[in-house]
């Protein structure tokens, strides 16, 4: 909702963001007060949201098993972006305003300097290509972003992991549905078109414990022993999938934090030093 209202100047003039907004629905199995809280948070944030009954959820989602539900927090405007078409839209009206978009350049080290008050500050950024001055530096290396943070002698409390879903064949009666969030089950269930991408999040997750830096753009094998749970709670929430392939697997690298809350702003230690990253696969 916030992104989509930064983004909405931008959109006029480029057409390749690859928004949906086709909703979501968070579940609820018993009566449990944060869907309340979450509810009049939204409104405080101008943020549309219902609470729903399994019927009226049902209603909404005819192919999802509500039985099990005490009910749902509705929020319409909720959606997806595509991340490749939000970067190329962000790079195209960046250079339109005068930025330099520069890749295959990785960073090789971040100078600091300490000013008269004992203040420590960005200085510059080191790369392959050369040495940048720049008063600001914005760590969004997702995996490799404590990394990035060492390089300024900045603490960046994430952890890597794998994470997967897979990609279903075509559901008929899918078109249009809201993504799901059951986290009861840890299970979420995206829309993708006319099929559904499944994922979760393990009891058990497969760490990444050295990070590499020649990893870019690259996937692991899926382990189905690790992510079987998740189609189970998948075919639990929507029994069509019980009879529907699997066209497509991911599994890749994601940081994740302890209270799963995105590390943003600018860091304690250095001055200029700004986080955007640790996003829990929810954007990076």
């Amino acid at each position: 909702m916030l992104i989509t209202d930064l983004l909405s100047g931008i959109a006029h003039s480029e057409n390749n963001l690859g928004s949906m907004q086709n909703g979501s629905v968070v579940l609820s199995h018993e009566d449990d007060v944060i869907y309340c809280f979450s509810l009049q948070l939204g409104k405080v944030y101008g943020i549309e949201s219902h609470v729903l009954s399994p019927a009226e959820t049902k209603d909404l989602y005819p192919l999802m098993n509500v039985d099990d539900l005490y009910g749902t927090l509705y929020v319409p405007k909720d959606g997806t972006m595509d991340p490749a078409g939000t970067c190329t839209t962000l790079s195209r009206a960046a250079t339109a305003r005068g930025a330099t978009v520069i890749e295959n350049c990785p960073v090789t080290g971040i100078q600091v300097s300490t000013d008269d008050m004992g203040v420590k500050r960005v200085k510059a950024v080191e790369t392959f290509h050369g040495t940048i001055q720049t008063p600001v530096v914005v760590n969004c290396a997702g995996v490799w972003a404590a990394k990035l943070g060492e390089m300024a002698g900045v603490k960046v409390p994430l952890v890597a992991m794998h994470h997967a879903y897979v990609v279903t064949e075509r559901i008929e009666g899918i078109q249009n549905m809201p993504n799901v969030r059951d986290h009861d089950a840890s299970v979420y269930l995206r829309l993708q078109g006319d099929a559904l991408s499944v994922g979760g999040y393990e009891q058990n997750p497969v760490f990444w414990d050295k990070v590499s830096d020649k990893f870019a753009f690259s996937l692991f094998d899926l382990d189905w022993d690790v992510f079987m749970q998740h189609i189970e709670g998948a075919i639990n929430r929507v029994p069509a999938l019980e009879q529907t392939g699997i066209k497509s697997t991911v599994c890749g690298p994601e940081s994740f934090t302890a209270d799963h809350k995105p590390l943003m702003g600018e860091a304690p230690e250095v001055r200029g030093f700004f986080l955007g990253c640790g996003f829990n696969s929810a954007g990076e």
